[in-house]
């Protein structure tokens, strides 16, 4: 009989601590003699939970910069029953400034002749093609509209694996959709369409899926970390499969710059042509005292660049840029494309049995080039 008491005597202790816990935090209404059930029932599902859910919030505050893009590519053609001419596209965009701008992949609108952007609170505007790079996938476009919702830009240099990711974009042409995942890997280099590699990828294990392409990668305080790019696939037809790619929004920001202010991406240019170190050139080399088969060869060089002016010559075997190790000739574009007009870098090369500091200064890559 004690212990019955006593377990009666926790329980409406217990239940007394919840309600007045629940009460304090406003679960409950306060006064009257409604029980606890009753309060919870019928607390109204449509109440502010700001600040109850991290992504919940991040996702709201992106949200309204986020665009779908539709494109109609082709044209019609006669007779009708011969109309697959004409292909539509749909992808995802960010809005950067509150009068139109919106950064999106080259991919997604590259070839178009008919764009529509979809806003998240149902406007829509024809766009028209600002400029894009094919080298980096990325593109601008513009609406004619004022004071739209921006998207707040972060700072992709701070990312490190295991970070929260947010994607949100178009996936499947199905409206802004929201998927979590974590940063699973920075710096990573991606072959995407055509051969073409991108360098130093966001890879997120966030939902990306076809349509998410140009939308954005946030993270937990609602900033646009990276541009939804491309994903890792199985074969034709597949979708995701936990492996998405996204560009760097601190690369992606400085490109959208170019492109909207000179109409073109202003890329560092050192002037050579290198070759790897492989089949009759590598086995020439060991021959002649070089160790190793890491390394790229100068197989040529501009006339009048910054690699005539600097002092390298041909057949130098660049094995270090700055602090850098060279592999091979990929690496030698990959490095700079992360280097900037005007900045110094210091080559070293390896040069008839001798390993030589060449300074060269990066000029302007010439927009036929």
């Amino acid at each position: 009989m004690k212990k019955l008491i006593s377990y009666v005597a926790i329980f409406v202790f217990g239940f007394g601590a919840c309600a007045f816990i629940l009460n304090n935090y406003g679960f409950l209404p306060t006064g009257g003699s409604k029980t606890v059930m009753e309060a919870l029932n019928k607390r109204p599902i449509t109440s502010n939970m700001k600040g109850m859910n991290a992504v919940a919030d991040a996702a709201a505050k992106i949200g309204p910069a986020i665009v779908n893009i539709h494109t109609v590519t082709g044209q019609q053609v006669f007779p009708d029953f011969m109309a697959t001419a004409i292909r539509k596209g749909a992808g995802s965009g960010v809005i950067i400034s509150k009068d139109g701008y919106i950064l999106t992949n080259n991919h997604v609108v590259a070839g178009a002749n008919d764009i529509t952007v979809a806003l998240a609170d149902g406007r829509n505007f024809k766009a028209r093609v600002v400029a894009r790079n094919d080298t980096s996938d990325l593109a601008v476009v513009k609406v004619n509209a004022k004071d739209l919702p921006v998207a707040e830009l972060g700072d992709s240099s701070a990312l490190r694996p295991g970070d929260w990711a947010i994607a949100i974009g178009n996936p499947f042409d199905k409206g802004n959709s929201v998927s979590l995942g974590i940063v699973s890997a920075i710096h990573r280099d991606e072959m995407v369409q055509e051969g073409r590699m991108l360098p130093d990828m966001i890879q997120t294990d966030a939902a990306i899926n076809p349509g998410n392409s140009g939308g954005a990668l946030a993270n937990i305080n609602g900033q646009v970390i990276g541009i939804n790019t491309a994903i890792y696939s199985t074969g034709p037809g597949a979708g995701n499969i936990g492996i998405g790619f996204a560009i760097p929004i601190n690369a992606a920001k400085q490109i959208a710059k170019d492109l909207i202010e000179k109409g073109s991406v202003v890329r560092a240019y050192l002037g050579v042509i290198v070759a790897n170190l492989q089949g009759d050139m590598g086995d020439y080399y060991k021959q002649n005292g070089f160790k190793g088969n890491k390394g790229a060869v100068v197989y040529q060089i501009q006339p009048d660049s910054p690699a005539a002016k600097s002092g390298l010559i041909q057949g130098d075997v660049i094995v270090k840029i700055d602090n850098e190790s060279v592999g091979g000739a990929e690496d030698v574009t990959k490095i700079f494309q992360k280097r900037k007009v005007g900045q110094l870098v210091r080559l070293t090369v390896w040069r008839d049995g001798q390993t030589k500091l060449v300074v060269a200064k990066l000029g302007e890559m010439p927009v036929d080039m």
